[in-house]
């Protein structure tokens, strides 16, 4: 917790260094000062001549000090407001800080591990979080933040460049991702999202109905947007090579699919998640959609014997 409450602290030291950077409003008044001098003595010297060429030189004289008395204001106004907008910059980029680290305060931290988060990870970390406005945006660098002090190594700075480019409807397209979603063992992480299963045989070709996951909330192009942002590869996957009567298990949360080959050679159809989609995917809350699991068992009974438990 202290390292934690240190680096909000050199977060606001390192805000401070760039507003005292910044430097302080330029404020004219020795130019108008010299101005008025300027025009007082080009004055009185108009006074003890009358050529008209000396008349001229005062006319030239006054409008140039008035024109120095603008550029000077304008320089001043313009140097204010470049100032202002960088201040408030600033404390945007703060109160954002603030608020994803309090946010991860409020985090059920995990059991913490001796190990030291990575300095380079973090200064990394606020690097992109002072730019995270959203609140549910910032509940995901929360997330983040709170789980890779618990266990450090948990995120990589990939991940981060990733979940910081990632918009509002990408998020909720991945969030929905990762309730179908299911793993390989009980440990792993999500890994792999079953859309249907196929046999090819010398003679025929045998499918069951492919699953239509916009039903369940991630049609084609939001799949499209996940593999652009590299949380999921593009092209569907096939998963291993059945012998009859091979047992696999899928976990979801919290069933577990149990399915035995009815033959040999039944290959399972995928969408699956990138290394970096599993790694992000624990900020998602465990949940299944029940209705996709239930539709994903009568379409793979064609070639399994199907058992579904849940624990």
């Amino acid at each position: 917790m202290d390292d934690l409450l240190g680096v909000g602290k050199s977060a606001d030291k390192l805000i401070g260094a760039v507003e005292r950077a910044l430097g302080a409003v330029y404020r004219p008044y020795g130019i108008r000062r010299d101005a008025d001098a300027e025009a007082y003595r080009l004055t009185t010297l108009e006074a003890a001549k009358t050529d008209a060429k000396v008349r001229h030189t005062v006319e030239l004289a006054r409008a140039k000090a008035d024109a120095d008395i603008v550029t000077a204001e304008g320089k001043q106004a313009l140097e204010a407001r470049l100032e202002a907008r960088l201040k408030h910059k600033a404390l945007q980029q703060q109160q954002n800080i603030e608020r994803i680290v309090e946010g991860a305060l409020a985090q059920p931290q995990p059991s913490p591990a001796t190990e030291d988060v990575d300095q380079d990870w973090l200064t990394n970390f606020f690097e992109q979080a002072q730019s995270v406005s959203g609140t549910e945006m910032q509940a995901l660098w929360s997330r983040v933040l709170a789980l890779e002090v618990g266990v450090p190594g948990t995120f990589s700075p990939r991940a981060l460049d990733v979940l910081r480019k990632m918009t509002r409807r990408e998020a909720n397209s991945f969030q929905v991702a990762c309730k179908l979603a299911c793993s390989f063992t009980r440990e792993d992480g999500r890994r792999a999202i079953l859309h249907g299963a196929l046999r090819h045989s010398w003679l025929s070709l045998s499918e069951t109905p492919e699953i239509n996951l916009g039903e369940y909330g991630l049609p084609f192009l939001d799949r499209m947007n996940l593999a652009q942002i590299g949380l999921m590869y593009e092209d569907g996957l096939v998963l291993g090579e059945s012998s009859r009567d091979d047992e696999w298990s899928f976990y979801f949360a919290p069933t577990q699919l149990v399915l035995r080959a009815r033959r040999g050679g039944i290959k399972l159809q995928n969408y699956a998640l990138t290394p970096i989609g599993q790694e992000l995917s624990v900020l998602v809350a465990p949940e299944e959609d029940s209705a996709y699991i239930e539709t994903l068992c009568t379409s793979l009974s064609k070639l399994f014997h199907v058992h579904s438990k849940n624990g």
